[in-house]
């Protein structure tokens, strides 16, 4: 069977629509990919927020520890003040007591300051663990989703492909290598139509028997600029022959 504009025409888009499904199953896998890596940055950061807290706590437990080693030392110095004979004893003793006070106050500072952060690091802490929860739902229903919807793309592109396959029977035997060739070059684009005597895969205006012979559908014409395989296009559907030399728009 002859190779016609329509023919021509549906061989095209059956390609552009086995590409985009092409497409599609390939950008699923990258998309969950890359929603995958977000996910394990984002437990991550959960992990060192947790990890923050537990340093914040361990912090806490030991301005604690310091501090009623404070007191137990204060209480020590308080019995051996009472038990000083000697004045330069008793001042020395005192002096030390001030010091040991100074330093428990800066420990219930310590204590103070550290619940403080360790109350406002857990509150920022169950926001993160349930943004994550949310995001790694998000991820899960994604990966769903996309198996899904693959299982019924695969289904599309099968019958796209044995569609092509059928409607490939309308080239020529002669050109089949021809067409091959600009199809393992092209892609879904190794076919174009031609508009206002141009082809409108790299725009370069044909000639005018090129346009004749388009129209009267005697053989397969391809572009002598980019070898793509032509048709009329839908919007010019006879176009006017033109003595225009070949140029590029």
């Amino acid at each position: 069977m002859a190779a016609t504009t329509d023919s021509l025409r549906e061989l095209h888009l059956l390609h552009q629509r086995a590409k985009a499904l092409r497409d599609r199953l390939e950008s699923g896998p990258k998309t969950l990919a890359a929603r995958r890596a977000a996910l394990a940055k984002r437990r991550d950061e959960l992990e060192k927020a947790r990890k923050a807290v537990q340093d914040l706590k361990l912090g806490v437990k030991k301005s604690e520890h310091a501090l009623q080693a404070a007191e137990s030392k204060i209480e020590d110095l308080t019995v051996k003040l009472n038990q000083a004979k000697k004045n330069e004893e008793y001042k020395a003793i005192q002096n030390q007591i001030a010091h040991d006070k100074a330093a428990r106050a800066k420990h219930e500072d310590e204590i103070l300051a550290g619940y403080e952060k360790v109350e406002a690091q857990t509150a920022a802490l169950a926001g993160v663990e349930k943004e994550t929860e949310t995001f790694a739902g998000e991820v899960a229903k994604l990966e769903t989703d996309l198996e899904a919807q693959a299982v019924g793309w695969r289904a599309q592109l099968a019958e796209l492909e044995e569609g092509i396959k059928e409607a490939e029977r309308a080239i020529p035997p002669g050109q089949r290598e021809q067409y091959r060739r600009i199809v393992r070059r092209f892609g879904a684009d190794a076919l174009a139509a031609v508009e206002g005597g141009a082809c409108l895969g790299c725009y370069t205006t044909i000639t005018p028997q090129m346009v004749n012979e388009l129209i009267n559908n005697a053989e397969l014409i391809f572009c002598k600029s980019c070898g793509r395989l032509l048709y009329r296009g839908e919007d010019d559907p006879a176009p006017a022959a033109s003595g225009r030399k070949s140029a590029r728009r």
